[in-house]
């Protein structure tokens, strides 16, 4: 199996991040430049990745110069110098990253989603040899102790997707306030959220007789995008493709999530049919509960979703623990006709569309781009 090379190096703007991040003195930048170039072109960056359904793994190393360098620096007691080696490895490594999923997305056309790193709750160090053996390679080894061999090498999968999206990053939720991989705008939100009240994502229910449910959130969708929010909008109940899916899925950072099986008009007399509804609803549900996980979802939209509930076709419990288990600043707008009390003692809006007049009690049928 051949590594592919990838090309990290810090320029004078990287070095002055890296002083920031790392918060080294400025008077040590002479040292943190020389150890540079002297790592630099000893330093030989490569990775290696297998896709597997839409889950793509990958190993990436500098090679073994930070080990036999830093070994050097220690048994000189030198120890600064190999703390500063140390770190340079680390930032090289992010750097790496952005190179990898350049590299998989003129490969695929897919974007890389979150990564799940080995000695992850998602990916646990016993799981580390399996792994390794679907990358089906020798540079990079693993011992007993689950240390990875050079050193300065990961592993990790992530999830492909056709729409580019914000990457979920863990420090937001992470004590850690000082550590120097933060980001600066994470380290910004890390707030209690006690203190910050808008933080909160709130439950909108847009309910009643009248027409505009679907319309307001889309409204709101296309509102919560433009802000740099990761939308999930899902439908339920409708098969056939209505026109909003067209405009929405052109814009970053919305995803949609629904069934392309037509399955026609519910007859709820019809249990083979009802059947047909509840697998397709689950399996949105299971999608949905999916990408809140990996953290690619800020704003969650379930279309028509009383009507699966109140008519049975769909797993009521798994909604509910949905629901209720939502991360705190994740907002949801559940919309359509009847909606359940159990649907509506979660919501913090309620907004009721009353019908006072509508085409179609004079026979006129619902029109492409304005009803659908």
């Amino acid at each position: 199996m051949t590594f592919e090379p990838l090309a990290v190096e810090l320029d004078e703007n990287g070095i002055s991040g890296f002083i920031k991040r790392y918060h080294f003195k400025t008077s040590e930048k002479k040292d943190i430049v020389m150890l540079y170039r002297q790592l630099h072109p000893r330093v030989h960056a490569s990775f290696h990745h297998v896709i597997e359904g839409e889950t793509v793994y990958v190993v990436v190393t500098l090679g073994d110069a930070f080990d036999s360098f830093q070994d050097s620096l220690l048994q000189k007691g030198e120890i600064q110098k190999a703390f500063i080696v140390d770190c340079l490895g680390t930032e090289m490594l992010s750097l790496a990253y952005e190179e990898v999923d350049k590299k998989i997305f003129e490969k695929t056309g897919l974007y890389v989603g979150s990564y799940v790193f080995a000695g992850s709750d998602k990916m646990p160090l016993e799981e580390l040899a399996a792994v390794m053996k679907k990358l089906g390679q020798k540079i990079v080894k693993c011992n007993e102790s689950f240390v990875l061999v050079p050193k300065k090498s990961v592993v990790f999968s992530a999830k492909l997707h056709k729409k580019r999206s914000r990457k979920h990053s863990d420090c937001e939720n992470c004590s850690a306030v000082s550590c120097p991989m933060r980001k600066e705008p994470a380290a910004k939100r890390a707030v209690s959220k006690d203190d910050d009240k808008s933080g909160k994502g709130l439950i909108h229910l847009y309910t009643g007789e009248g027409k505009g449910k679907t319309t307001a959130a889309i409204g709101l969708a296309v509102r919560a995008a433009g802000a740099g929010k990761k939308v999930v909008f899902s439908q339920f109940m409708k098969g056939r493709k209505t026109s909003e899916l067209v405009s929405l899925e052109l814009i970053p950072g919305i995803t949609v999530v629904r069934s392309e099986k037509e399955l026609g008009w519910l007859k709820r007399d019809d249990e083979a049919q009802c059947e047909m509804f509840r697998v397709v609803h689950n399996e949105i549900l299971d999608k949905i509960a999916e990408l809140i996980q990996n953290g690619e979802c800020d704003v969650l939209i379930m279309d028509e979703i009383t009507y699966p509930f109140n008519y049975g076709v769909i797993d009521k419990k798994k909604l509910e623990e949905l629901i209720d288990n939502k991360p705190d600043d994740m907002e949801i707008v559940m919309t359509g006709r009847n909606a359940d009390e159990l649907l509506s003692e979660k919501a913090d809006y309620i907004t009721y569309m009353e019908k006072i007049r509508h085409p179609y009690d004079k026979g006129i049928d619902a029109r492409h781009g304005i009803e659908y």
